[in-house]
């Protein structure tokens, strides 16, 4: 059989497409093959659906959605078990055809962008439950499958995951895997998304199927999945530890006016309340203002939600009143608490109500610099007019995302490059103190290439062995489409304009 490659431009960039391959002295193109082993109702050309698969779904700014115009894919196919989907990969391998998996889109940063054309397999037909262990309390399941039906599905059973993100009415469980999964609802109390994997099966780029546990000792470790943004190949089935459904959920949430007081609380419920929290979060006044219709008259909020027996959720609750009143919290009405608790999955919509583009950066900070993060970021604020907030959810032990986003109006674009300016200088300095970004995808790769070479370094090595042709989500991780002095630049420029004008 001869195969070739073509080269097809989009808006004047060249991306790799699918091409017709001779057999028998017929030819046939990609789809055709496809859909031998495919159903036809899940292989899609069509081009309004590749522009809205060829980017995260998130409420990003329409300048992220450059890669849309610019890097379309040319075909969409969805499987619906590892083996068709090894065959489908076997067959991109063989025809030198990039992949970008992606399942609900719903991380950020252009994660889910086929950056060098080609085919998007979407994951969520993988979505089903392939055996419960109600002793053991583990599960093995299609990776593509949403945590909300994952849920639902486990509370029949009495049980239910460990940790989850705060995404979970929409997010996969594939897409936390490949993602950092490092902090989310439960990972205070249970750990990160990594130490509730028993095993997986993952399909390399050549289509062949390995299945990884914590005690193998193959090429690919899970340690080199975790995190990694599918670079290695496609997780396409998990196997997951789980606990039982809790029968009481309470809820403890105070107020500050000093942000030093309010860290100080949101570390102390970390170290010294003997009972972890299910879920904790500070946030700032103005990110309530911006998600809430209701919202604490304080400066800083800090809540944390307790998931146990009752015995154990009321001592928690307990000890988080007393630590407070030492440190000046105001109570925070109960029926606030349990609107935040309720629409956790929904707070980052509402605030984009503010806006037509919200534009953020998530920042990994060790608790011991949160402070002097926050500080940071407050002074620096102090110096532009645009409106901004954050908030902060604890991640694995002694680490917390902070999420700061920027509201702007990509109409007026010395403001909007401002933002990213702000961005950006936070940004280096989170690298400069030792700590780094949550999520990068596409667009911030280019900071762990200037911070970061030595991971990027062990990356490359595993890459080239099992992805040689550089098919599997390229221009993550471990190579860059944007310099960081040409970033640099731009912002700096957009930061003096916006002193003159």
């Amino acid at each position: 059989m001869n195969e070739t490659i073509t080269k097809e431009k989009v808006n004047g960039k060249l991306t790799r497409s699918p091409s017709k391959v001779k057999k028998r002295g017929k030819k046939r193109n990609f789809e055709e093959i496809v859909k031998e082993f495919i159903s036809p109702y899940h292989v899609s050309t069509n081009r309004y659906e590749l522009e809205s698969a060829s980017a995260d779904l998130t409420s990003l700014p329409s300048y992220h959605y450059k890669f849309k115009k610019n890097y379309l894919a040319s075909i969409i196919v969805r499987p619906a078990d590892t083996e068709s989907l090894s065959l489908l990969i076997k067959k991109c391998w063989e025809l030198s055809l990039p992949i970008t998996i992606r399942a609900a889109g719903t991380s950020c940063f252009s994660s889910a962008t086929p950056a060098m054309g080609g085919v998007i397999i979407d994951m969520r037909r993988i979505n089903k439950v392939e055996h419960i262990d109600t002793e053991k309390m583990t599960v093995r399941v299609g990776a593509g499958i949403s945590w909300l039906n994952l849920m639902e599905k486990l509370s029949d059973y009495g049980l239910a995951p460990k940790v989850y993100p705060t995404s979970f009415k929409t997010s996969c469980v594939g897409g936390f895997i490949a993602t950092p999964g490092k902090a989310g609802i439960g990972v205070p109390k249970y750990g990160t998304m990594a130490d509730s994997i028993i095993s997986l099966t993952l399909v390399l780029p050549n289509g062949k199927v390995e299945h990884i546990s914590k005690d193998s000792n193959g090429e690919i470790s899970l340690d080199d999945i975790t995190g990694t943004y599918g670079i290695y190949g496609a997780i396409s089935e998990v196997e997951l530890s789980l606990t039982n459904l809790q029968t009481s959920l309470e809820i403890a949430g105070y107020g500050f006016s000093s942000l030093e007081d309010a860290v100080n609380y949101y570390k102390a419920l970390l170290s010294k309340v003997p009972d972890k929290p299910f879920f904790l979060s500070i946030s700032e006044r103005k990110f309530e203002q911006y998600s809430h219709i209701n919202f604490p008259s304080q400066d800083w909020l800090v809540w944390a939600v307790y998931y146990d027996d009752p015995e154990v959720t009321i001592r928690s609750i307990s000890a988080a009143e007393n630590l407070a009143q030492n440190l000046k919290g105001i109570k925070v009405d109960e029926s606030y608490l349990k609107e935040k608790w309720r629409d956790i999955s929904d707070a980052e919509v509402a605030i984009g109500r503010t806006s037509r583009n919200i534009i953020f950066q998530e920042y990994w900070i060790s608790n011991e610099n949160l402070l002097s993060f926050y500080e940071s970021y407050l002074k620096r604020a102090s110096k532009y007019k645009f409106p901004i907030a954050t908030y902060t959810i604890s991640g694995e032990e002694g680490w917390s995302r902070v999420k700061v986003f920027g509201l702007s109006d990509i109409t007026r674009p010395i403001e909007f490059f401002s933002v990213k300016a702000f961005l950006h200088d936070l940004s280096m300095e989170s690298f400069k103190q030792g700590d780094s970004l949550y999520t990068i995808g596409i667009v911030n790769t280019f900071y762990l290439l200037k911070y970061r070479r030595e991971v990027v370094n062990q990356r490359k090595i595993l890459k080239k062995k099992v992805d040689p042709k550089d098919l599997f989500n390229s221009y993550r991780i471990v190579k860059a489409r944007m310099k960081h002095w040409r970033i640099s630049l731009l912002f700096t420029t957009a930061k003096l304009l916006y002193k003159i004008f």
